[in-house]
């Protein structure tokens, strides 16, 4: 075995290690868009289009920048 088949074995671990860590996709309980709810979402996704995926990420990202703590420190999660 030479330099190349073992930086090819080292490779394919880290490949196959980082598609076991990665997180589950999105799929929709009900076989709807979970974000328009009008269309029937694409099989084995969550959403109707690439558009609704973008729009439900997109609102995710800025419900998350919004975040603004409650000012009694019992209501903050972190705060237990």
């Amino acid at each position: 075995m030479d330099d190349a088949d073992l930086a090819h074995e080292v490779q394919e671990a880290l490949i196959a290690s980082a598609l076991s860590a990665r997180k589950p996709g999105l799929k929709s309980p009900d076989g709807r868009c979970i974000w328009c709810r009008d269309e029937a979402a694409v099989a084995g996704t969550a959403f109707c289009s690439a558009e609704c995926g973008e729009d439900y990420f997109r609102n995710e990202h800025q419900k998350k920048q919004r975040y603004v703590p409650s000012k009694y420190p019992s209501d903050n999660p972190g705060n237990k």
